[in-house]
């Protein structure tokens, strides 16, 4: 069945003959030719001007009340296209109901596209004579033909007829009297002169009667209008993500093929907005040079609040024969799944050489590590010392390293190789071994190799989505962590002003520093395997943006005894000092008394030896 309740029998043929989206232009690919909608009744044209013209729907006198709806005009013809048998065809624009109780009960409203074709003499012999009118009822008026000629006359055949008299009112033949006078209904009384005669020559003759067979039917429109996308997508049911803070513009063009007739009031397109609360929505639209309609659709992200919502992009003026008539993209307030930050390397390695392992820059330094299976980067207590849960180049069937201090044997879980005792059974994809993130830190086999000090090391950061790659910039801060919670790392940043107090008012509240994206740069004095989390902070983005990236420093020089040396040297000086206070105390030994004694004794001897060798003595 199609949209009109008719019943269509339906083959492959009809499928291939109209393809999926054959019906951006029409559908008779599937459905064939469209039925007729037109019902078993005479109509009687009145013309307003050429191009407009008023088709009166007759009923009979005689027809019974409950079938006189069979013989009108209703809501389902708005649209549709009337075809004359002869030649002829015009679009309804407009349904009337009259409160008449005989005669013309509806009525309809066209446009005309080709003209309608008239009767000829040989088809009806009357027009080769001057007429006269005369009024004989409410309605109804008696035409007598002024012949000019012995075979002008009324026949049988021009009943449901109808004479077209330029300016005036239009009288449809109802009967015929006799072979000069016929009986008459007119469609506009007050546009009557009585008692006129028209001459030849200048009244014509309509047929669209129905008793020797209808002579017009009514079609849906042909579909005369597409739909044109900005991006030439022919998807009907678009998905658009909207980020907080952005903005999405969708420009829609409705390409008319009316043979140079605009047939559609403007607006052409109209936008329906299913949760007008969510979106800002905003439209403009106009004509371009090509007669075209073009509608510019805006949806800006309000608030916090995420969802989704519907726009329906709907051509009210387009036929239902048209496949395409309502276009339903869906915008969401969210975040995109094709989302992502990722981080740019400052000196890119193909792929091929990752696999290979080797990758040397000018200087010959291989820029490629290989970690050692079942490693772990080291702590703060020292690179024998591993205290984090983090295994790289996992392998459940090899030794652990540095796995010597207790706190180092009650560290170190395995995640994609938990329960596995072999790494085959790890199951670890290519994709896995070269992630950067902790989750898939089992199956990582190479990293980044840099030589000692990194300093200056640019982090730059993209974000990916399906509208393309975008530097990670304001309004956008982030944070920055290193996953095995080592030290030995800092990093350098400008901060402008009006940031700064953003950067304030963040810090407490994350409990973790904040920092620009821009020229953000990293220097490392450690050694072996830094791992690095960047997280954009939450309130910019509806996304969770997170990217990791690994750095191992290699090739780190011995640092300079000296500072060892005088710390042992103080721990011996200040060990003897304590070892001789003991042994002091507990031989009651108080050398401050000895000193004291010593002293005095020394005093009084030196004072009896001044006395004695004096000469007066």
């Amino acid at each position: 069945y199609d949209h009109m309740g008719f019943i269509h029998k339906l083959t492959p043929d009809h499928f291939e003959a109209g393809g999926s989206f054959a019906a951006f232009g029409n559908s008779k690919g599937i459905f064939g030719q469209p039925p007729d909608m037109g019902f078993e009744t005479a109509l009687a044209p009145q013309f307003i001007t050429l191009k407009e013209v008023v088709f009166f729907a007759y009923v009979p006198t005689n027809e019974p009340q409950e079938s006189r709806y069979t013989k009108k005009f209703s809501n389902i013809h708005l649209g549709k296209v009337i075809h004359s048998r002869k030649t002829g065809t015009a679009y309804i624009r407009e349904i009337l109901q009259h409160n008449l109780t005989e005669g013309f009960l509806s009525s309809i409203i066209v446009e005309v596209i080709d003209p309608f074709g008239i009767e000829e003499v040989n088809e009806s012999s009357c027009l080769s004579s001057s007429l006269s009118i005369t009024q004989t009822g409410n309605v109804t008026y008696k035409l007598t033909l002024q012949p000019q000629s012995t075979i002008s006359s009324f026949q049988d055949l021009d009943v449901e007829k109808t004479v077209v008299i330029p300016g005036y009112s239009s009288f449809m033949i109802i009967s015929i009297l006799d072979d000069k006078n016929a009986l008459a209904i007119a469609t506009m009384p007050a546009k009557v002169l009585n008692n006129m005669t028209v001459p030849k020559d200048s009244w014509f003759l309509y047929n669209f009667g129905h008793r020797n067979g209808r002579m017009w039917k009514i079609y849906a429109k042909p579909c005369n209008y597409w739909f044109q996308q900005h991006d030439d997508s022919l998807s009907l049911n678009v998905l658009k993500y909207i980020d907080l803070g952005k903005s999405h513009t969708l420009k829609v063009k409705v390409i008319p093929n009316t043979k140079g007739v605009r047939t559609l009031q403007i607006p052409l397109l109209n936008v329906i907005v299913g949760n007008p609360n969510l979106l800002e929505v905003k439209t403009e639209g106009s004509f371009d040079d090509t007669d075209s309609y073009v509608m510019k659709i805006s949806a800006a992200s309000k608030a916090l609040r995420q969802g989704s919502t519907s726009l329906a992009l709907v051509v009210w003026g387009a036929s239902t024969e048209c496949f395409v008539t309502t276009v339903v993209p869906t915008l969401k307030n969210s975040c995109s799944y094709l989302k992502s930050m990722h981080h740019i390397p400052s000196k890119p390695i193909p792929l091929e050489d990752w696999t290979s392992g080797i990758h040397k820059d000018s200087q010959g330094f291989n820029m490629i590590k290989t970690l050692p299976v079942n490693y772990r980067p080291p702590s703060n207590m020292g690179i024998a010392i591993p205290l984090t849960d983090n295994f790289y180049h996992a392998d459940p069937s090899k030794p652990i390293p540095r796995n010597l201090f207790p706190k180092s044997k009650k560290s170190g879980k395995f995640k994609q190789c938990a329960n596995a005792s072999t790494r085959e059974e790890c199951n670890c994809t290519n994709d896995q071994k070269f992630s950067h993130a902790v989750a898939f830190s089992d199956c990582r086999e190479k990293v980044p190799r840099f030589k000692f000090p990194v300093t200056q090391y640019p982090i730059s950061l993209e974000i990916y989505s399906e509208d393309g790659h975008i530097p990670v910039e304001m309004p956008y801060l982030v944070t920055v962590t290193e996953v095995n919670r080592r030290e030995n790392w800092k990093l350098k940043h400008s901060v402008p002003e009006n940031v700064k107090k953003l950067k304030d008012y963040l810090e407490p509240r994350l409990d973790a520093p904040v920092y620009n994206p821009l020229g953000l740069n990293l220097s490392i004095k450690g050694s072996e395997l830094f791992h690095f989390r960047v997280s954009v902070v939450p309130g910019v983005t509806f996304c969770n943006l997170v990217e990791e990236f690994q750095i191992y420093v290699d090739e780190v020089p011995l640092p300079f005894p000296g500072h060892t040396l005088i710390a042992v040297a103080t721990a011996v000086v200040l060990g003897a000092l304590i070892f001789i206070t003991f042994m002091l105390q507990i031989r009651n030994i108080h050398p401050g008394d000895m000193f004291q004694n010593f002293m005095t004794t020394n005093k009084v001897n030196l004072s009896n030896l001044s006395i004695n060798q004096l000469p007066y003595r």
